[in-house]
């Protein structure tokens, strides 16, 4: 009951959203905490004994990795992507809701075609077998896992641009 309440004030946006912004806040959240206690780890075993983690360096690129692609599909679904506005002021309402939806249908086109090419490239490393220097961790997962959160980022924003396409729609016939 408490985590519904908690969901639910914190995540607002269409249907789908809180079912899935709220499992990758969780995961971003629980890698996080564990690259902070990695890094303590890893800077006290360097000071006090002199020793530091094997595979630091690796082990904080891949979850970085993971906490930037879990959070693509959390920004785009919140629009929270970096907007520049100058015009606004100027353009005529339609042009710039018009202009929002081609953006967010380019690039959730965009995004798709780097999800492709993202999962060509995970493919290529599964198959020669590619893995972390250190501690031997394959990477082609990590890379399909990207690529993924590279998907759902473009279906979010091809909804999100049909969704605001269809309201003006709507909203051009109520008022006529």
């Amino acid at each position: 009951m408490l985590l519904s309440r908690l969901v639910d004030k914190h995540h607002g946006g269409f249907g789908l959203a809180k079912c899935l912004t709220f499992p990758l806040e969780v995961v971003s959240s629980i890698v996080l905490m564990a690259l902070m206690l990695l890094t303590c780890g890893d800077v006290i075993g360097r000071y006090l004994f002199n020793n530091s983690i094997n595979g630091t360096t690796e082990l904080t690129e891949l979850a970085l990795g993971i906490i930037i692609f879990c959070q693509i599909p959390v920004i785009t679904i919140a629009a929270s992507h970096v907007v520049v506005d100058i015009l606004d002021g100027f353009l005529p309402a339609i042009f710039i809701r018009l202009s929002g939806v081609i953006s967010n249908v380019a690039v959730g086109f965009g995004f798709f075609f780097l999800a492709q090419r993202i999962w060509q490239m995970a493919e290529r490393s599964l198959r020669r077998g590619v893995v972390t220097e250190f501690l031997g961790i394959p990477v082609a997962y990590f890379v399909q896992f990207i690529s993924v959160m590279m998907c759902v980022s473009a279906v979010i924003l091809i909804i999100v641009a049909v969704r605001n396409l269809l309201q003006k729609a709507k909203g051009v016939s109520a008022h006529d």
